[in-house]
Formats: C-alpha cells, structure tokens, sequence
C-alpha cells in the first residue's frame, strides 16, 4: 500500500446493520424507562432516542407490548452481566464479603435497576407484561444465585443461597425505599453502612 493512501472501512454486513439496529432500540427503550417511566415510554420516544426510523422499529418490533418483551430479556442479561464483571474485580481476603455487599448496592442502585423496576411495578397488573417478565427475572436471578458462593465464600450450597436471597432482598428493599423517597444521599449512606454491617454477619 502506498505511503498516505487511507484504508477504506469495512462495510457492515446486513446482518450486523440489523444487530446493531435492534440494539440501539433495545438500549433506548431501557433509557426511556429510567427517564419517563413504563406507561410514558412510547414507540415515538424510542425510535428518537435510538436515532433509528419508524420503519426500522416497526420491522423489529412491530408493537410496543414486543419491544418491551425483548427489552426485558436485554435488560436482564445487562444486570447479570454487569454484576459478573464487576465480580472478578472482588479483592481476596475477608474484605470480599464487604466488598460483594457494596457491589451489590452499586448495582442496585443504578440506572438498570431504576428500569426493572419500572417493569415490577407495571407487571402488577399488567398481565402480558407479567408473562415476559417473570421468565427474565428468573433467569437473571438464576444467574446471580449461581454465583453467590464466589460472592460470600464457601459453604453448603442451601444455606449460602438461603443467606444471598436475604442479602439481595434487603438491598433491594433499601433501594426502592431510596428511589421512592429520595432522602438526602448522606442518609442513604449512612443507612447503607448500618445494613451492610448486619448483612455481613450473615457470611
């Protein structure tokens, strides 16, 4: 190749134009929710935010009950996944416990979570929604029990799951108590520390 002459970038097959498509109306469905809300995320509003046409979605996902159900299905995925990164950076030592605890918090109290929980709380009564959202959240729960021994160290499998299930649904009491009633941050951490400090005694 002659010196300057610029390589021409390698055009996108239609298949990864297509990947890349359903991602960015997947991603802008989930930010929709942490911005608007579940019964204010529109299908005008994604296709804006994934800078995609109507066309393109309407191929998709050609209602909005059939974006949401994949959008549950990535949004359980981006949680499990972001919890088992952040998993390998865990110290050794008696300070992983504590540190498996804050991660958890961290992960609860983002923006993806803020986006399950817009789904909990419409899945109430919302059947259909309920449908597509039970089998996610398991599968994402699922995940994350498997891991619970390389969280909080090693023990009989019943009684290290039994004692993870209470680790995750006191934080995600904590978590939802703090996105409702946005007390001021230096009560939530304050909070944080005094549960964090009981969880501990658990493992």
């Amino acid at each position: 190749m002659a010196s300057g002459e610029k390589t021409k970038p390698r055009r996108r097959s239609q298949e990864e134009r297509r990947a890349a498509t359903r991602a960015a109306l997947l991603d802008a469905t989930i930010e929709c929710l942490v911005e608007y809300g579940y019964a204010n995320t529109t299908t005008t509003r994604v296709v804006e935010r994934a800078g995609v046409s109507r066309g393109a979605q309407v191929h998709h996902f050609p209602t909005k009950a059939e974006l949401v159900a994949e959008a549950i299905a990535h949004l359980a995925e981006l949680r499990a996944d972001e919890v088992e990164r952040a998993l390998e950076a865990l110290p050794e030592g008696r300070e992983r416990v504590l540190a498996a605890l804050d991660l958890l918090w961290d992960v609860h109290t983002g923006p993806l979570f803020t986006a399950a929980l817009e789904l909990w709380v419409a899945a109430r009564t919302d059947s259909e929604l309920r449908e597509h959202l039970l089998p996610a959240e398991r599968r994402m729960n699922a995940r994350l029990m498997a891991g619970a021994e390389e969280f909080f160290g090693t023990g009989r499998d019943e009684e290290v799951a039994r004692r993870a299930a209470t680790a995750f649904a006191a934080i995600r009491g904590l978590a939802m108590t703090t996105l409702l009633l946005k007390p001021p941050r230096r009560g939530v951490d304050a909070q944080w520390r005094e549960l964090r400090e009981e969880l501990a005694k658990l493992f």
